[in-house]
């Protein structure tokens, strides 16, 4: 399809990345519309961190395919990665088991430098962390973090050089049929278009009742903080995340800012409590999650006893109610592409999100072999819909 007309919802790190996919791919005239500004959402509230330790496999597959990317890019000098490394503790020997198993997975998919450290290894990696809580880790030495609003610059920049407009300060109001396509009502000009690609992230569900079609994700509201050391330290230390996926708790992160400083909060990539409004909700942090936090790193790193904890800001994290991601035509309407519930890794798997939407546009299919696995129509989310 070389003469579609392309309109993106969106111009966080999702949107931006199908958008000059499907620019550089054809002669699609491609516009992405904005509430706001490139990465004044999600992508520029994160905490920037990319790696490759998951043990989902269409998941591992899917950062693969995006830190390559990245990887390129560095190359080209169009942005920079910190690869300060990433860790992902276990708290069992049966965890540290089951990071064998995904090493093994990774080494098919080409990640050569990743592999299973043990609680005194781990305890040399990242001074002050109290190791006799776990058993060790699994550790990917080349992973690491990026800017947000870089690399939603990166992406807008490549777009713009083959032809992708972007319309900031601009609202959807409502998404229309006309002969032979659609209308794009805007607080500004409308536009006209044959497909929507549905990147709005926490307002995705509201962008695709739009077009007459159902999209759910759950917001979660996540805080980070900042953490000050009273001595810095002689090299940044490895990313550090406890949290163990299905366990149905927040777990502590730290990923280092620099050698003084360092950002913290609580993860988890599971759906709890009430979602947040992502019109009405505090981007600043409480005092009462300050105590909570302070406490947890006392317990997690005692050895660093003068830490000085500062309030930072908070972000969304739109899960889908199966916890994988929703990307590919949307049942009821295939001329809606939602690129969504990317919950706190959107911009570690934009990239390759962005590609399977941009070929779904394209060539209607996606040539990677798990995209299938991701489309918005698929059994576990009809129902989740259902109950």
């Amino acid at each position: 399809m070389t003469d579609v007309r392309v309109a993106v919802v969106g111009a966080g790190a999702a949107g931006l990345s199908t958008a000059f996919q499907v620019a550089e791919r054809t002669a699609a005239a491609v516009t992405v519309i904005d509430k706001d500004y490139p990465a004044s959402g999600s992508s520029g509230l994160s905490a920037g961190i990319f790696n490759r330790q998951t043990q989902k496999r269409p998941e591992l597959e899917l950062r693969c395919h995006s830190v390559d990317f990245f990887a390129s890019m560095e190359r080209e000098g169009k942005l920079d990665l910190v690869r300060n490394g990433y860790i992902r503790v276990a708290r069992t020997e049966e965890h540290l088991s089951a990071f064998e198993e995904t090493i093994g997975v990774q080494r098919t998919l080409g990640v050569e430098d990743s592999r299973v450290i043990d609680a005194s290894e781990l305890g040399e990696m990242v001074p002050g962390l109290d190791v006799d809580q776990y058993a060790g880790g699994l550790c990917g030495p080349s992973d690491g973090f990026l800017d947000g609003h870089l690399l939603c610059g990166a992406y807008l920049e490549r777009g713009e050089a083959s032809g992708v407009e972007l319309r900031p300060r601009t609202s959807v109001e409502a998404i229309e049929e006309i002969p032979g396509g659609l209308r794009v009502v805007t607080d500004r000009d409308p536009i006209e278009c044959d497909m929507v690609v549905n990147a709005a992230g926490g307002w995705a569900p509201e962008v695709a009742a739009m077009m007459g079609v159902s999209m759910s994700v759950h917001n979660e509201r996540h805080r980070i903080c900042v953490a000050h050391l009273a001595e810095p330290l002689f090299e940044l230390p490895p990313t550090v995340n406890t949290y163990v996926p299905g366990s149905g708790e927040s777990a502590l992160y730290i990923r280092p800012e620099a050698v003084d400083r360092l950002l913290v909060g609580l993860h988890s990539h599971e759906v709890s409590g009430d979602p947040a409004d992502p019109d009405d909700y505090a981007r600043s942090v409480e005092f009462d999650h300050l105590e909570v936090l302070a406490r947890e790193l006392e317990k997690r790193l005692p050895r660093w006893p003068d830490l000085r904890l500062e309030a930072g800001w908070a972000g969304l994290y739109p899960i889908s109610p199966d916890g994988l991601f929703q990307v590919g035509p949307q049942p009821g309407d295939p001329r809606m592409i939602s690129v969504g519930g990317l919950g706190g890794v959107g911009l570690t798997v934009s990239p390759a999100v962005g590609q399977i939407a941009a070929e779904w546009i394209v060539d209607g299919a996606s040539a990677l072999p798990f995209a299938d696995q991701l489309l918005p129509g698929r059994d576990s989310l009809a129902t989740e819909r259902a109950q």
